[in-house]
């Protein structure tokens, strides 16, 4: 909703590849340009898109898809969300990057919502008090902005995560989300952070509500996707949790929050008792993010359950080292509707400390 987009009439007169970008962009008013070229051979296409910098010229981003010509119609729409994903973020990151070419006096709302995105995406704890500075002033300056208000909901939801919970934050994550969606109910951003409130507040089955509304507006949302994962997940339905994480994986490759998404998979693969398949993707979430104990602890756990008796052990030790403090409240704390399903987790886990 944040991202203007130029329509294909207007742009499509503009295909000649020897039209310079800077050209293009200021006839058609577009800071930036997006283009690629398809190509069908042997049963496959190749498609080669990029995103150029009108200001400059400069290749933002590419990447080439290629894919098995099966069914054009969902090949169509699987890479078309799949671009608009990668876009949103590619632009947010550029974007974020332009607001520190101005003095931060001088920074307009949409400025300071940037920059403090920047901040946030560096995920310190001095960073993330710095973005929230960045977002109160946007708020100051614009207090009806469903930009800076999503902000505020995600920056509460963030420390939220972090505090387990802490049911001030969850207010808050609600409080700025509806009055996001007074200010534009087309949004897919509030009704997702309703959704993953709800999960926090153990309400799974609402969250599922609300997550369904925003994946419906932005079907390449890949936020609401992981989120709904984990609502299915927590009301029960692992196997049915996966495809949403998987389809995450294919919209946000490169996402910032990538190795929570990778963690609830595993947990999910784990309550399959698919245990190489929680190995593999619980190490995945570890290689991004080495200090979350919730991949470590599962990974324990599906080491266990496959005889990998050494491993297990030496990952305890890694876990008892980076995280004194763990203990099973930690997960007795994650909102299952069936308890049944912490104790499994638990018990699996259990097995590793027995043999310490």
């Amino acid at each position: 909703r944040w991202l203007s987009v130029i329509a294909k009439g207007s742009s499509f007169q503009f295909r000649d590849d020897q039209l310079g970008t800077r050209l293009i962009g200021n006839a058609l008013g577009a800071r930036y340009i997006v283009g690629g070229t398809l190509a069908r051979h042997s049963g496959q296409i190749r498609l080669n898109a990029s995103l150029t910098d009108t200001s400059n010229g400069r290749l933002v981003w590419s990447q080439r898809f290629d894919r098995d010509l099966i069914d054009i119609f969902r090949l169509r729409d699987q890479i078309g969300s799949e671009i608009v994903s990668i876009l949103d973020k590619e632009v947010d990151r550029a974007e974020q990057v332009r607001t520190f070419q101005v003095p931060w006096e001088s920074l307009e709302t949409w400025q300071l919502v940037r920059r403090g995105r920047w901040h946030m995406n560096r995920r310190t704890r001095k960073d993330t008090e710095i973005a929230l500075e960045f977002f109160e002033k946007a708020y100051q300056e614009d207090p009806n902005s469903s930009a800076v208000l999503n902000e505020l909901a995600w920056w509460y939801f963030w420390r939220a995560w972090l505090r387990f919970g802490d049911s001030d934050d969850l207010a808050k994550v609600e409080e700025f989300a509806r009055k996001s969606l007074l200010m534009d109910s087309l949004d897919a951003r509030p009704h997702a952070y309703l959704g993953a409130a709800d999960i926090m507040r153990g309400q799974p089955a609402s969250a599922a509500e609300h997550l369904a509304e925003a994946i419906h507006i932005n079907p390449s949302f890949a936020f609401a996707r992981s989120a709904m994962g984990s609502a299915r997940l927590l009301l029960g339905d692992a196997a049915g949790a996966i495809p949403s994480f998987l389809d995450t994986e294919r919209l946000s490759p490169f996402d910032l929050y990538r190795f929570h998404n990778l963690g609830e998979l595993a947990a999910a693969y784990c309550l399959v008792e698919d245990w190489p398949a929680a190995i593999a993707v619980a190490d995945r979430s570890l290689n991004l993010s080495p200090g979350y104990f919730y991949a470590r602890f599962l990974k324990i756990g599906a080491l266990m359950r496959s005889g990998r008796l050494e491993e297990a052990e030496r990952e305890r030790a890694i876990l008892a080292t980076r995280h004194p403090d763990f203990s099973e409240q930690r997960i007795r704390w994650i909102p299952f509707v069936d308890p049944a399903k912490n104790n499994f987790l638990i018990a699996n886990f259990g097995q590793a400390k027995s043999i310490a």
